[in-house]
């Protein structure tokens, strides 16, 4: 009797060390519940968004929110350091844009890719010099990366046509 125990306990203990050994071997899929939108992957139960897409989720767009920067334009610098908000319209093709170009007005931009937003033939009145005039944009925004963007666009005043370029960090 003692021997069928010692056999009995041996075999206890050799099924539960196998068990022990099996379950520590098995990896858990920590990204079994995690679900990534707009192309975002999951790594270690986190997703890890592509350019133009942010969030626990990847769902939030990369542009929505403020931004500092400097445009220079030439033939002459008109614009400075700008601070650029910017808010997702009703229309998801859409962003609306403040303070573009040094004003203090909002325009619609077009979304053409994840990283690119576009705009043309925008009427700004603007005061330069203590001149208003009506300003006409067209221009682009790339994002870099989801915290950089370059800002280029062409604003044509009368008969004076600006070639501006700046670069923008998320603030």
């Amino acid at each position: 009797m003692k021997t069928f125990r010692l056999l009995a306990l041996s075999a206890l203990v050799t099924v539960a060390s196998a068990t022990a050994i099996f379950y520590a071997s098995c990896s858990k899929d920590e990204c079994k519940n995690t679900v990534c939108k707009n192309g975002g992957t999951c790594s270690g139960g986190t997703c890890v968004c592509p350019i133009g897409f942010t969030g626990s989720t990847c769902s939030t767009r990369s542009f929505v929110g403020r931004w500092a920067g400097n445009d220079a334009c030439n033939p002459d610098s008109i614009a400075g350091a700008v601070v650029i908000n910017m808010a997702t319209a009703t229309d998801t093709t859409k962003i609306t844009i403040s303070n573009i170009a040094g004003s203090t007005a909002s325009i619609q931009g077009t979304i053409v890719s994840p990283t690119v937003i576009t705009y043309n033939n925008l009427v700004l009145n603007r005061t330069i010099g203590g001149v208003t005039a009506a300003d006409t944009l067209d221009g682009n925004i790339t994002l870099t990366n989801n915290a950089t963007f370059t800002h280029t666009y062409t604003e044509r005043r009368g008969t004076i046509k600006y070639t501006c370029t700046g670069t923008y960090s998320k603030m």
